[in-house]
């Protein structure tokens, strides 16, 4: 979260209470990723059965490299 905060996406507030009790929210910057992250993530419900295929193509060659 800390990356977040210095790379300007979100805010970090803190209350002084005991303990304190710590806010975050994302910034017109941060809610600017919405489109960028959403079309990520279509891409990846499109494709997750190709990935899982690669992932098993390769596991099963690194056994039968062993």
């Amino acid at each position: 979260m800390q990356n977040l905060v210095r790379d300007g996406l979100a805010e970090r507030r803190v209350e002084p209470t005991v303990p304190p009790r710590v806010h975050y929210r994302l910034t017109e910057l941060g809610v600017s990723l919405d489109g960028p992250l959403a079309a990520v993530r279509a891409w990846a419900e499109a494709h997750m059965a190709e990935v899982d295929q690669a992932n098993a193509r390769h596991e099963a060659s690194a056994e039968d490299a062993r």
